[in-house]
């Protein structure tokens, strides 16, 4: 069994990108990291896409993950944050005992362009959000993702919206996601 975390920042189309490639990604089981939240602990409102306590949430998500993989044999993609807001609006890394007690064996980072992914955010929650706080999400996922690579040996990968389906299974592969065909 295979977990990867799908990341990327709010926005982004992490949900859009998923349910277009469906198709080729259904050997794996998709799991949302705010659904397995709540299904622990109530949705308490901190603000438009802001996070109370973080380290909190973390645990959660931990547990409800933990759970998931004893009912289930299959591999999963989680669909989820390498970093969030919290409620100042600072970006804020999810804690890194995340990675090691949920065994994520890799990360793909769903970029785009600032612009879009503005757009996407005014145009789908009808939110003003500032261009530079997703410019600054978009790089501390990165910086982020990278120092998890050096640090834990956490393989990742930075896709955008223009991959495929055939294109994201070989990407899981290079990180070492199951070898599906």
């Amino acid at each position: 069994m295979k977990s990867i975390l799908f990341s990327g920042v709010h926005g982004v189309g992490k949900g859009f990108f998923l349910e277009k490639i469906k198709k080729e990604i259904e050997e794996y089981n998709i799991y949302s990291a705010s659904t397995l939240i709540e299904k622990y602990q109530p949705s308490t409102d901190a603000g438009y896409k802001k996070v109370r306590n973080v380290k909190n949430n973390q645990d959660i998500l931990i547990k409800a993950i933990k759970e998931a993989k004893l009912k289930d044999e299959n591999s999963f993609i989680l669909d989820g944050h390498l970093c969030i807001f919290d409620t100042e609006g600072n970006v804020v890394r999810i804690p890194e005992k995340f990675f090691y007690e949920t065994q994520i064996e890799g990360i793909v980072l769903l970029q785009d362009c600032p612009d879009l992914i503005l757009g996407r955010i005014n145009a789908r929650d009808g939110k003003e959000i500032r261009i530079e706080s997703i410019e600054k999400m978009q790089h501390e996922e990165q910086k982020f993702a990278e120092e998890l690579w050096e640090k834990y040996k956490i393989p990742y990968v930075i896709i955008t919206h223009e991959c495929t389906g055939v294109e994201f299974m070989k990407r899981i592969q290079e990180i070492g996601g199951d070898n599906i065909e």
